[in-house]
């Protein structure tokens, strides 16, 4: 195997790189052992959506505090790609590679040849359908019906345990597809996610299973359901802490979507819940945007260690977990909310019994686990500048998105001619991304160079954009650090695009219909929780570079597995215990 993209350009990459979790030399791991069992029983992987590491602590009561106290910190962590996205974020946890290599550029892209947005994990084969996908009468069916890691060109953790243990399991379950499916590998036995709607389920497609086991057709509205309140309260303690702080929980630049203040509506019907997008007028779909959605994955991640036994043969199992309340509770109510602060605090309190469950399950010092998340957020871009924190010069933080894309499509018209027929746009656009059309562009006569210089001038010009990328800078490593590493991360050659955009620092690329996002290069949303825990792994606290794309050669070593000789992660530092 050739050595990663992020390698074979780094003579081109300034030594300042380093220190940003940019382009890094990646560890070799040693071979496994000849013999002997790995001492964990049950690795578990717990990938938090969105979980900013500044909200942790190890005075936290539950299961996140017992992890800081008990567990290897690394403090510095971050990820090492600039296209801070679900899906690449999850990809890069158990795979050890960016999402450059291993094809996951972002949460979608867009077909070069067609100019169609593709979803990451969308597979229109006939071998991925979802199982038991049959949408509702009048809904919207699934983005290309289908759903597999195909895209994915490498293997991961659980690849790499399989081969060496042909008997291990391995698992993944998440509220989001694409967190489970991303996390789970190419031979995963299942990934499992939440359908939502009048129907909640758990579901896979037939890429993993036949047919959906009895235990998981079970796990059906009516168990969903029952794990749903009328409302959501805040805990009482939740209130206590949200009171002393300056933030009100009414505040005016939260999502109105489900009222900005307690009660929030789940079971019950929110006032004018016949205006709500039909997406948001299901309970099930109103959960998802509070901690109970967590809740239901919890309770669907127990029955399935139960139901498949994990953690209970003679080699070690793998079981990655994907929390996407805090994702969902943030786009909505922003990371510094009362409702954030309810939300971490019940996930607290969760995992604190799901790790009571698992240790009584496979035993003392049979639990290796793994804190991580796919990215941070920017806070509310108002309460920024409210609070003087703010570095974006724009009135309010934001910069439209639509109004953008809609500036350029005029700019590109106004220099190439608009469409006299059904040539199509000049781009089309996904994860602050353009990919330029280039049949119209051949048509017209007009180059893609000159296109891009169009659109680059144009773009630079507006007011809250930092600079944009072109897909020979990123390629070639070209530019200021450490923006140049990150953005080589995270640029697949095909499917990446043309040109990428950089917003200023705090400004948020917006969406009217949520209070806050994520997506940048900048450290709020690269900067990630890493804990380490369980059998050979010394408790403390660590300083220094630290990635998502580590997780798998550490967790390698730690279980004695071979892995390819071309990761973009290294082996950290556990220590050992006693040590």
């Amino acid at each position: 195997m050739s050595p990663p993209r992020c390698v074979r350009l780094g003579v081109l990459v300034a030594a300042a790189a380093a220190v940003a979790f940019g382009c890094r030399e990646p560890a070799t791991v040693p071979e496994a052992p000849a013999t002997g069992p790995a001492p964990a029983r049950l690795v578990v992987l717990l990938a938090i959506d969105q979980l900013r590491p500044d909200r942790l602590s190890p005075d936290q009561p539950g299961g996140l505090g017992r992890l800081q106290r008990e567990g290897r910190v690394f403090e510095d962590a971050a990820l090492a790609h600039a296209v801070t996205e679900t899906c690449p974020g999850h990809a890069t946890m158990l795979s050890g590679r960016h999402p450059a290599n291993i094809g996951v550029p972002g949460n979608s892209y867009v077909d070069p040849d067609t100019l169609e947005q593709r979803y990451c994990v969308e597979d229109p084969a006939p071998d991925a359908a979802i199982l038991g996908a049959a949408p509702e009468a009048g809904s919207k069916p699934e983005p290309r019906d289908g759903r597999s890691p195909r895209v994915m060109r490498d293997g991961s953790l659980g690849d790499w345990m399989k081969a060496r243990w042909p008997g291990a399991r391995v698992f993944s379950v998440s509220g989001k597809d694409r967190s489970a499916i991303a996390m789970g590998g190419r031979d995963a036995d299942a990934a499992y996610w939440l359908v939502r709607g009048a129907d909640p389920h758990f579901t896979t497609s037939r890429y993993y299973l036949e047919a959906l086991p009895d235990w998981v057709r079970a796990f059906d509205a009516r168990r969903v359901h029952a794990l749903l309140p009328d409302a959501w309260e805040y805990l009482p303690a939740s209130v206590a802490a949200s009171a002393a702080t300056a933030r009100v929980d009414d505040y005016p630049h939260e999502s109105p979507a489900f009222g900005r203040a307690a009660p929030h509506p789940v079971l019950r019907d929110p006032p004018g819940v016949e205006r709500l997008p039909e997406a948001l007028r299901h309970p099930s779909d109103r959960a998802y945007a509070t901690p109970f959605q967590d809740a239901v994955t919890l309770a669907f991640t127990r029955e399935l260690v139960e139901r498949e036994n994990l953690g209970s043969g003679p080699q070690p199992d793998l079981l990655a977990v994907g929390l996407s309340a805090t994702d969902l509770v943030g786009h909505f109510y922003g990371p510094e909310s009362w409702e954030s602060r309810d939300a971490l605090a019940r996930l607290d309190a969760a995992l604190g019994e799901l790790l009571a469950f698992l240790e009584a399950r496979v035993g003392a010092g049979r639990l290796l686990v793994v804190v991580t998340a796919d990215h941070g957020v920017l806070p509310i871009p108002e309460w920024l500048l409210e609070t003087e924190r703010s570095r974006c010069p724009l009135p309010g933080g934001r910069l439209q998105g639509k109004e953008l894309l809609a500036g350029l499509a005029a700019q590109l018209d106004a220099s190439f001619g608009a469409a006299a027929g059904d040539e199509g746009p000049w781009f089309a656009s996904a994860s602050s991304r353009i990919t330029f059309n280039r049949a119209r562009a051949a048509q017209a006569g007009v180059s893609l160079e000159d296109l891009q210089a169009v659109a680059r001038r144009h773009l630079d010009a507006q007011a809250g954009v930092t600079r944009t990328w072109t897909r020979d800078e990123a390629l070639s490593g070209a530019g200021p650090e450490p923006f140049a590493s990150l953005y080589l991360n995270s640029w697949e050659p095909r499917i990446a695009g043309d040109l990428a955009l950089q917003v200023d620092e705090d400004c948020l690329l917006s969406d009217p219909r949520i209070a806050t996002s994520h997506g940048s290069p900048y450290l709020y949303d690269r900067r990630v929780p890493l804990v380490f825990f369980g059998p050979g792994v010394a408790p403390g606290r660590v300083r220094g570079d630290a990635a998502t794309v580590d997780i798998a050669p550490t967790l390698a070593k730690l279980l004695g597995v071979e892995t390819p000789p071309d990761l973009d992660g290294r082996v950290l530092d556990v220590g050992s215990p006693g040590s």
